[in-house]
């Protein structure tokens, strides 16, 4: 497959000075829906002074040279942008660009082009999120904050379902928390349309979730000490409060986010979103316009 990059000409000695640090990439198909992931993009890079590649995927050998048109115009913004280009099918020319070890992190919109709703994802958006090990930064388009609304990701929310294998695969999310100077709550609910889970080692919620106070000091303990410091690795210097709530795992998700202000919600992607798989990232998506920062784990 054939590619190359070029970096935009604002930006063009802060790219330099780039050269050679891991990226956050950018998919970019030329709609204004994909565009709308750039600017929190270039916020994050520059979070973690990292530079910004949009990555544009074509059948074409040579990149459409009206494509830098397409893009918005932020000089101010801290980070560097380089425009990647690579000729091909969209979902392998992504997937092959995001499997090299110097990308760190993947920023899509839900959807470009053709615009899903109802929690649904955009072929493309769905193929790549199922197929790469990075952690990818998802942004409605119809619901991404812009200018002065456009703010760093500094508060993360972090669902638990009390299962090792769930903190585990939040590693990722953590170890960019620390990187990015973020706060994280964590958020353990007591879900009452499904069986807690049976996994082996998992946390359970007290017997009195309506009353917490019973036993939350050693129950919230132990969710710090074994899920987030032991398994999920929280680093040390990442501030951590646990949350304890019922109901319907996608919706209390949302309300919280609404209601706590979280800049970004982290949730652990277990199947390759296949038909009916995938509920929670689907509900959360339709109910919330917060950006999902999903990360693989084990189905």
């Amino acid at each position: 497959m054939m590619s190359g990059s070029v970096s935009l000409p604002d930006t063009k000695a802060a790219a330099l000075a780039n050269e050679g640090r891991p990226a956050v990439v950018v998919a970019f198909d030329g709609s204004p829906a994909a565009a709308t992931a750039l600017p929190l993009a270039r916020i994050v890079a520059g979070q973690l002074g990292a530079p910004v590649e949009v990555l544009h995927v074509a059948p074409t050998p040579r990149p459409d040279p009206d494509i830098l048109k397409l893009l918005p115009n932020e000089p101010e913004a801290d980070s560097a942008v380089r425009l990647r280009w690579a000729a091909g099918e969209p979902v392998a020319g992504i997937l092959e660009v995001v499997s090299d070890p110097g990308v760190e992190l993947v920023v899509l919109t839900t959807h470009g082009r053709v615009i899903q709703s109802d929690g649904y994802l955009g072929r493309v958006a769905e193929a790549v999120i199922a197929n790469t090990p990075h952690p990818v930064l998802l942004v409605r388009p119809e619901a991404a904050p812009s200018g002065p609304a456009l703010v760093p990701l500094e508060h993360l929310l972090l669902p638990l379902d009390g299962t090792p294998k769930t903190a585990t695969a939040l590693q990722p999310a953590t170890s960019l928390a620390g990187r990015l100077g973020a706060s994280i709550d964590l958020l353990y609910v007591a879900s009452t349309d499904q069986a807690p889970a049976r996994e082996r080692g998992a946390i359970h919620p007290s017997r009195y979730v309506d009353q917490p106070h019973h036993e939350w000091p050693h129950w919230s303990k132990e969710v710090v000490d074994r899920l987030c410091t032991c398994l999920a690795q929280c680093p040390a210097s990442v501030p951590v409060q646990v949350y304890l709530a019922q109901g319907s795992i996608g919706p209390e998700i949302a309300r919280f986010a609404r209601e706590h202000r979280v800049d970004a919600i982290v949730l652990v992607r277990r199947s390759r979103l296949q038909p009916g798989r995938a509920p929670i990232l689907r509900s959360v998506l339709e109910l919330t316009p917060c950006p999902v920062l999903l990360v693989a784990g084990e189905p």
